[in-house]
C-alpha cells in the first residue's frame, strides 16, 4: 500500500529545492562576461536560465503529482473505507 500524501507546504526538502531553483533562474549573480558568450546567437545566461526554468517546471510537476493531496483523492479513500 502506498504512503499517504501530505501537503507539500509541510515538507522542508521541497522548499529547499524550490529556493535553489528560483535562485538559478535569477540573473543577478551572473558575471558580465556571460552576456558576451554566445551559443548559436543566444547569450549563455539565457540558455542557463531556460534550462533552470525547465528544471523548475519538471520539479513542480513532480511535486503536484506525487506530493499534493487533492480533495478528490481524500473522497475516494473515504468511500473505500465505507464499502
Amino acid at each position: 500500500m502506498s504512503q499517504p500524501k501530505k501537503e507539500p507546504i509541510k515538507n522542508g526538502k521541497i522548499w529547499v529545492v524550490f529556493g535553489f531553483l528560483i535562485a538559478l533562474i535569477t540573473p543577478w549573480y551572473f558575471p558580465e562576461s556571460f552576456g558576451e558568450v554566445l551559443v548559436y546567437g543566444v547569450p549563455l545566461w539565457a540558455i542557463f536560465i531556460i534550462a533552470a526554468s525547465l528544471l523548475l517546471s519538471a520539479f513542480l510537476s513532480y511535486v503536484i503529482k506525487y506530493h499534493w493531496m487533492l480533495e478528490e483523492e481524500e473522497e475516494e479513500h473515504e468511500q473505500e473505507g465505507v464499502n
